[in-house]
């Protein structure tokens, strides 16, 4: 009855969608299996396309910059549409997307939330004052808890470790915004255990960003100030934000660019602080940063001992080091464009506020060992006919380089080939690079890879890549040079706008130290991976969307294991009623971590959650959105996971007593 009383107060509004594309899931999974010492930030590229969904962007308008935005698409593509616009007019609908080169139903059905296709009128000039009073505010607060009691809150402070803060998260963000031209915003958080207005958080906030961006001001092209993130090349140099992996997107590759962007994620030390500036002139860019923030470290009488890269302040030990070195980061870009051409210069200037006394161990003796480096690095992109090419080679202080090169071949519009080869030295120094490869770190790995996309019949789309690689050198528990391989194939049919079936198999190989051995240094062992996913995706009735899962997965090795996933989720939208409702069931079954399964779940706006499944539980959640007077939307989400194998979670002050864990999430957005 309190459920009936809180929809019927609902008034006669649509809530927003947000879905994101079924490419950029399968992305935003694959670079989070494989983040095992990262937190991929997937911040940036939630604002990305919320901002499209309340805005779609205009095929018969949009430039190839703004289309590469667009996750799904390859440079082929957004060629393809250029052509299609140039040779025969506007776009009518979005539906005549599948009649052009290069696409089909499925990409079709993955851009309709984003994209419109509607006249492209020449846009009268702005009047500055609009600036100002014609633009849309919004302010958003969202906090978050774990019901069950983690050991950490139940200690005193006279025991050695206990959290110094209360269990519940909290985040809130103001932003303004007009069209793309002008934008500015306040964003502060506070994680669960982190003191609020008490003890090194006097204040309020662990933590503060605040930004203001303008774009496409004249001969300006962009002007951050604040907090952003900067994306050049193809990362080897300077890249910040989510950055793509290999995936089951084998075309998925070739890193888009954006140059500078305002910094709305929860990475408290890989951003930088300070401002940016992009001037255009005719075929020119001309960008150049500064930054100087503090970011955590913990230090000695000589200068830091170790980086502090979690954020988290909750511990007596996490606040020792917070915002404890100063960091200056200096640099730029030159970019030349020409139809089908397009280089680039970038150069970096980096350095610490204090000697770089880091206990480098055996396996990380080739990092950063200096309180200062510089990078400097050469990219370039170019299109002739069928054929991409693209590349960065760069080089740091120490003059050890880092390369990569890849070709794209439009072979037909049914079939399109990616490959691409890096060779990033074991001794290449830049610590905000973020190249592609198998490594978080760009350094010290090669390999090659290779990727296919064929569309044998128009609804279906089959997508396949290998890729070779080793290490020159060791790694952290990969105690020689070591190599690997994977190979995935992905097959999707798309029987309708709402019915979506998949497969995908992965076969993968790594080698790691032999934890059976028994010498001073360990062996190297090779582990074999098998994992097979079924997936479909349907809509049962009008606003009812189904999704089933199974997903199996095997180990060879030392020690062999396995693992099954199984889930059902459930979304549903009422037509007239502004209600979003999405719940999932799931059941798992892995022998330990090295089995564990990464599923996309639905949450509220502008977070994400992608657990790992591993052990032996299952795991439910429900997701809620209402939304009232159009202006206010409100999300409910609480997820719950019990595990049958466990008599306890976690570990150390994390621990709860109990086989359940039960987190809830409140919502609120108000836009004026």
């Amino acid at each position: 009855m309190p459920l009936l009383l809180f929809l019927f107060l609902c008034v006669q509004a649509h809530a927003q969608s947000d879905d994101l594309p079924d490419a950029v899931r399968q992305i935003i999974e694959d670079v989070a299996a494989r983040a095992e010492d990262e937190d991929p930030d997937l911040a940036a590229l939630y604002d990305f396309y919320e901002a499209l969904l309340e805005h779609p962007l205009n095929l018969n308008s949009a430039t190839a910059e703004e289309l590469a935005g667009l996750q799904p698409l390859t440079d082929f593509q957004i060629q393809s549409l250029l052509e299609y616009r140039k040779n025969y007019g506007q776009l009518y609908s979005i539906h005549e997307l599948p009649l052009i080169h290069g696409f089909n139903e499925q990409l079709a059905a993955q851009l309709a939330p984003f994209v419109t296709a509607t006249p492209a009128d020449k846009k009268a000039p702005e009047r500055f004052s609009n600036y100002f009073t014609r633009g849309k505010h919004q302010v958003m607060l969202r906090t978050a808890h774990t019901i069950e009691t983690r050991k950490g809150y139940g200690q005193t402070e006279e025991e050695t470790s206990h959290y110094l803060g209360f269990p519940w998260s909290l985040y809130m963000r103001y932003r303004y915004k007009y069209k793309n031209s002008l934008q500015w915003g306040l964003t502060a958080t506070n994680g669960a255990g982190e003191p609020f207005f008490s003890g090194v958080n006097r204040y309020g906030f662990d933590f503060y960003s605040a930004h203001l961006m303008l774009q496409d001001a004249g001969i300006m092209k962009r002007l951050v100030v604040g907090d952003y993130q900067v994306q050049f090349g193809q990362g080897l140099v300077v890249w910040g934000g989510f950055a793509t992996r290999k995936s089951a997107d084998a075309m998925a590759v070739k890193k888009q660019e954006r140059g500078f962007t305002a910094h709305s994620g929860s990475d408290e030390n890989r951003f930088f602080r300070g401002i940016a500036t992009t001037i255009a002139l005719k075929q020119w860019d001309f960008s150049t940063f500064v930054s100087y923030k503090f970011i955590d470290a913990t230090r000695d009488s000589i200068g830091f001992k170790t980086l502090q890269t979690s954020g988290a302040h909750n511990t007596a030990t996490t606040v020792a080091g917070k915002h404890g070195l100063p960091e200056f980061v200096t640099g730029g870009n030159i970019t030349h464009k020409w139809e089908r051409l397009k280089i680039g210069c970038t150069g970096l200037w980096h350095s610490y506020g204090a000697e770089n006394n880091r206990d480098l161990k055996n396996y990380s003796r080739f990092e950063l060992s200096e309180k200062q480096n510089a990078n400097i690095g050469f990219d370039f992109y170019a299109f002739l006919n069928k054929v991409a090419a693209f590349g960065e080679i760069a080089a740091g202080s120490n003059g050890k380089a880092a390369g990569l090169l890849g070709l794209q071949f439009d072979l037909s519009n049914d079939f399109r080939v990616s490959t691409l080869y890096r060779h990033y030295d074991k001794a290449y120094q830049a610590v905000y690079a973020r190249g592609f490869g198998e490594n978080s770190k760009t350094a010290n790995e090669q390999g090659w890879y290779v990727g296919l996309q064929w569309v044998p019949y128009r609804k279906l789309t089959v997508s396949a890549f290998a890729d070779i690689y080793s290490f020159p050198w060791m790694k952290y528990n990969v105690d020689a040079p070591s190599s690997g391989w994977e190979y995935t194939l992905r097959a999707a049919f798309q029987a309708t706008s709402e019915t979506l079936f998949s497969f995908q198999v992965k076969r993968s190989s790594k080698e790691g130290n032999n934890s059976a051995a028994n010498s001073a240094t360990k062996q190297i062992a090779g582990t074999n991976a098998t994992s097979l996913r079924g997936n479909i995706r349907y809509e049962l009735l009008p606003g009812l969307r189904m999704e089933d899962r199974l997903e199996l997965t095997f180990i060879d090795g030392a020690n062999s294991e396995s693992g099954l996933l199984l889930f059902h989720d459930l979304n549903y939208k009422h037509r007239t009623w502004p209600v979003k409702l999405s719940t999932r069931i799931a059941v798992f079954d892995s022998d330990s971590w090295a089995s564990r399964f990464y599923a996309y779940e639905s949450d509220v706006l502008s977070a994400f959650s992608i657990p790992a499944y591993y052990s032996k539980g299952a795991r439910w959640f429900l997701n809620m959105q209402c939304s009232f007077w159009k202006r206010i939307d409100l999300w409910f989400r609480i997820a719950q996971t019990h595990y049958f194998d466990k008599t306890s979670i976690g570990s150390g002050i994390n621990t709860i007593e109990g086989s359940r864990q039960t987190d809830v999430k409140v919502q609120l957005r108000i836009q004026l």
